[in-house]
This record gives structure tokens, sequence and C-alpha cells, in this order.
């Protein structure tokens, strides 16, 4: 577990990590008691489940927890979340996630984290690297895609697009937005369509116009099925 970029805003650190362990529970009398424990001992992350008898804890969701055993626990409405557990030791509460889940959507979670560890870690961290504000954070999310050479209608046009089909300029990674989504009502019943829509002057300084099906340019400029396509991009299956 490590700190790839650091954020610290009114006194809280935020902090992009290149893995989070999955915190694990075990249930001791009403209360569920999380835990991530390190080979050492040490316990690194925690949480605290709290029972009452009043109801509704998360708006009623039903919440499944990985068992120290193994198994999954389901459970829901009395469950509150209390922070870190105290007989686990001193904890901060920072907002955490990995670079993958940033990119799909950027969010940051509550994490309780051994205070010790996490100095360490900021520590290390700050050797290599500064901290940074959260849109500076957000803009480097972005920059770290695989990009690939677009392709309309068996042309190459100077842009680039991603796995989740954001399409960029080349040089500065600006995004543009080429998806065009049109509803149409057909046999009674609405459809959604999916267009590539896009204009851009070129070296010359000529307007380019272009339209096509967009899954055919998916298709055609990213490495995977059509099916994964579809999911990723979140087209209609």
């Amino acid at each position: 577990m490590k700190i790839i970029k650091l954020i610290k805003n009114d006194n809280r650190y935020s902090a992009v990590f290149d893995f989070i362990p999955e915190i694990t529970y075990e249930k001791i009398n009403s209360d569920y008691i999380g835990s991530y424990i390190e080979s050492d001992g040490a316990v690194v992350l925690s949480h605290f489940l709290g029972y009452e008898s009043f109801g509704n804890a998360f708006a009623g969701r039903e919440i499944n927890l990985l068992m120290k055993d193994g198994s999954i626990q389901t459970i829901k409405d009395h469950w509150f979340d209390w922070g870190c557990c105290k007989e686990h030791g001193k904890f901060i509460n920072i907002g955490a996630e990995t670079l993958g889940e940033l990119q799909r959507c950027y969010v940051y979670f509550g994490l309780n984290i051994n205070k010790q560890k996490f100095n360490e870690m900021v520590e290390d961290y700050l050797k290599m690297d500064k901290v940074y504000s959260y849109r500076e954070v957000e803009d480097w999310c972005k920059l770290q895609y695989e990009w690939h050479n677009v392709i309309v209608n068996g042309k190459l046009i100077p842009y680039m697009m991603n796995e989740y089909g954001d399409m960029v300029e080349k040089e500065t990674k600006k995004i543009v937005f080429a998806r065009y989504n049109l509803r149409k009502k057909v046999k009674g019943k609405y459809k959604a369509y999916t267009y590539f829509k896009f204009r851009y002057k070129d070296d010359n300084g000529r307007l380019i116009k272009i339209e096509a099906n967009y899954l055919e340019v998916l298709n055609a400029t990213l490495p995977f099925t059509e099916k994964e396509i579809k999911e990723k991009c979140k087209l209609p299956i």
C-alpha cells in the first residue's frame, strides 16, 4: 500500500494509492469490527459498524461484508458507521481511492488508517513528490489513461481516445466531445441511438465535419471485443 499522489485540503488528507487492501470483519457482540492487519501484526485499516436499535442505516441499503472466515455477511438497517475501532490504536480518517477507480469516477471514500503507518507513507512519498490540490490530481488522473489513435471511416484523425470512449486532443489532452445521443420512436417504442458527430480544422485551416456510427468508431479504435466496448462505454447491449 503506497501513496501515488497526495492532497491536503483544510487539514484533511486524501490519497491516491497503488492498491487498497480489503477490510475483513468479525462480529463482536452486536457490532461488526473490520480491519486489515499486516504481517507484522499492525492494524493498518480499521472500521467499526455499531449496532443501534433504530434502523435505516445507510438509507436502508444492504451491505455485504467479507468476514474473517471468508464468508459473506449481509447487514441492513441497524449497523451504523462509527469510524474506527478504538481498541485498534490511533487512526485518522482520510479520503482514499486507487487511480483506476478515480478514472471511472473522481470521488474519494473515507478510510480509517493507522496514524503512524500513514505518517510513514507520507514521509516516503514526500521524498519523491509534493502535495497537490484536489483539481490538480483530477487533471493528473485524466492523463494516465492509455490513449489510442482514433480511426473514423478508415481514416486517422488527429485525436486520441481512451477505453471509456473519452476523446482528447493529442498534444494537450484537452477533452473534446464527439458522442451524440438521440432517442427515436420506432414502432411505438423509444430506442436510444449513439452517433459520432465531430468537427475540427485541419492543418490547412479547412473545417472537417465527421458523422459516423459511434460503435463502429470504437470498434476501429479500441483493442477490445464489442461486448467489452459496450460495457466500458455504457452503450446499449
